[in-house]
């Protein structure tokens, strides 16, 4: 790669990379992953670890700079009332910020040469070539390095972190990572460096990083990297706490049967069904779940007693609190795999729906039926007669009307009346006039 001395030159870096991120998914079919795009330019200061990502979303002319200075974080966005607004980030991006550093492939093997637990492990084979492995902790996590007999340079890195505070990783907890490099090119002052990242987190593709432009030793002036005061004691009082662990001051109760939570607890709401409460989809985190059984407990209520996952895709998270014993968990024969993956599918909490069926909740039934869309294999829709309500999490989305009005004229057509529907976006609103 240039050699230690080289590599320990490097003391900043600006770079501009394509990020495609894709959606978890243990699918076969290739455009299972939905790919979306995001191009951004990253500069670091890795002598004080500080870290400006300059973010631009593909397709559109938005962009956010995020920026992380050692262990605090601030974001200038564009402002509701026009112009720019710098708050604090959640305390994720300051994990983000470490892990990055630490497997930055320019750093990361001097990281773990300087490392006092260092260890040769047995060698190993990737696709019938020799790969020599090595363990060390960096930045406080172990990790196992694949290198090339052939060419010594690092294929690939393992570790584990947790990911609990991140909303959108919080239900892997702590977890298995990947980091694949490749693609590799040399660049000022001759250094050898991957120009793509493979990242796979449980075991399944998580992003794609690919370098468009690479420098080293590049100016980062301080005040790329300057954060407000003020922003940083806001920071410091209301962001060191996961994403998902937000104030239930906005959740309300609706109709007497229905129960919205603020976005980022990560559930639509919870519908009460012959006495007891149901939550639909189960939020990001075990952790999530308790607050919301909490607040319904407060208001004399009883609590979280089951759960459905209609989803085929990750993000419920709170799938783990069901397994724990707190309640009966109904889940979409598409959540299988990553219901497992967060040891969540336990055969004594969980129930998979593998057809159509009506199924007891208290002193009421609610209706479940597996229904296949084109880009939600193995999702599931429910039905409440008593609240003449229809839940679908992909309701709403235009390339999927067809197929809801199907459903709903073919309930309608048992003397199943529906007035009111709910999607991921939201649990009750009125249901869409019928199709001439």
């Amino acid at each position: 790669m240039g050699g230690a001395e080289r590599l320990a030159s490097l003391t900043s870096s600006r770079a501009e990379y394509m990020t495609m991120w894709l959606r978890t998914t243990w699918d076969s079919r290739p455009a299972a992953d939905a790919p979306s795009y995001e191009r951004h330019v990253d500069l670091r200061d890795y002598a004080t670890r500080r870290w400006r990502n300059t973010r631009y979303f593909v397709p559109g002319t938005m962009s956010i700079a995020d920026v992380v200075n050692d262990t605090i974080g601030a974001r200038t966005q564009p402002a509701r009332t026009g112009g720019n607004e710098t708050v604090p980030l959640n305390v994720t991006y300051v994990d983000e910020r470490r892990e990055l550093f630490a497997f930055a492939p320019e750093r990361t093997l001097l990281l773990a040469r300087a490392a006092r637990d260092l260890r040769a492990l047995p060698d190993t084979t990737i696709d019938g070539q020799r790969h020599r492995r090595v363990r060390a902790t960096v930045e406080g996590f172990v990790a196992t390095y694949y290198l090339r007999d052939a060419d010594k340079l690092p294929a690939r890195v393992h570790y584990r972190a947790d990911a609990t505070n991140d909303f959108g990783l919080a239900q892997w907890e702590v977890h298995d990572i990947d980091v694949w490099y490749g693609n590799w090119i040399r660049v000022a002052p001759g250094v050898l460096v991957p120009r793509q990242r493979d990242v796979y987190r449980v075991g399944r593709p998580y992003k794609r990083m690919t370098a468009l432009t690479l420098a080293f030793n590049v100016p980062a002036p301080a005040d790329s990297f300057s954060i407000a005061d003020t922003v940083a004691q806001r920071f410091l009082a209301t962001e060191q706490r996961p994403m998902w662990k937000v104030s239930l001051d906005s959740a309300q109760i609706t109709a007497e049967h229905f129960a919205s939570f603020p976005r980022f607890i990560g559930s639509v709401g919870a519908l009460r069904v012959g006495g007891q409460w149901v939550l639909i989809e189960t939020a990001q985190h075990r952790g999530a779940v308790d607050l919301v059984d909490q607040w319904l407990r407060a208001r004399g209520e009883s609590g979280v007693r089951a759960g459905v996952v209609a989803r085929p895709f990750s993000g419920n998270g709170g799938a783990r609190w069901f397994a724990a014993g707190k309640g009966r968990l109904y889940a979409a024969p598409g959540a299988l795999a990553p219901l497992r993956a967060m040891n969540a599918a336990q055969p004594t909490t969980t129930t998979f729906v593998s057809g159509a069926r009506w199924v007891r909740i208290g002193s009421d039934s609610l209706y479940m039926e597996p229904v296949d869309f084109a880009d939600g294999n193995g999702a599931m829709v429910l039905y409440s007669p008593t609240h003449r309500w229809f839940y679908s999490p992909f309701m709403g989305v235009p390339q999927h009307q067809a197929q809801h009005d199907a459903l709903m004229a073919r309930y309608r057509a048992r003397g199943w009346p529906i007035e009111w529907v709910g999607s991921v976006v939201g649990l009750r609103a009125p249901a869409p006039a019928v199709s001439k």
